[in-house]
């Protein structure tokens, strides 16, 4: 009966920690290194800095950075500092070009390629990007 108990416990425990990482998923890293991190999105909601604050409650990345007159500007990916001496700064882009008849991206700014994947420079920050099922997003390490 003690066998039991402690097997059941167990199953039960694993059914709890799985469904507790499935339901916090609205994306996964796809790709990360120093200086960049991919990210896809597998739902639609809310905005990149939804999807970025879910992955790093579930342990997948960290982030941080300031709210400013712009939105959230990040300053940090998995401990990795832009250094302002040295002009770094975290630039955003995506598979996004437009949703709802609005323009979130461009290539005139940039591209990042991905596994034959280019994704373009963000027209709008980590808040004021939407989160869109199958979609790709890139924060890389960039300097001007």
């Amino acid at each position: 009966m003690k066998k039991f108990a402690t097997a059941l416990a167990l199953i039960l425990s694993l059914l709890i920690l799985c469904s507790c990482g499935a339901s916090s998923s609205a994306g996964e890293v796809v790709y990360s290194d120093e200086n960049a991190v991919v990210i896809s999105a597998s739902e639609t909601s809310g905005t990149l800095y939804d999807l970025l604050s879910k992955l790093q409650d579930s342990g997948a990345l960290t982030f941080s950075g300031t709210d400013g007159d712009y939105g959230f500007f990040i300053e940090s990916v998995n401990s990795r500092s832009a250094d302002a001496s040295k002009n770094e700064y975290w630039a955003v882009y995506t598979t996004l070009s437009e949703l709802d008849g609005v323009s979130y991206s461009s290539t005139d700014f940039g591209t990042y390629d991905y596994d034959g994947t280019a994704l373009a420079s963000a027209s709008y920050g980590v808040s004021g990007l939407p989160a869109v099922e199958g979609e790709l997003y890139a924060l890389v390490l960039s300097s001007y």
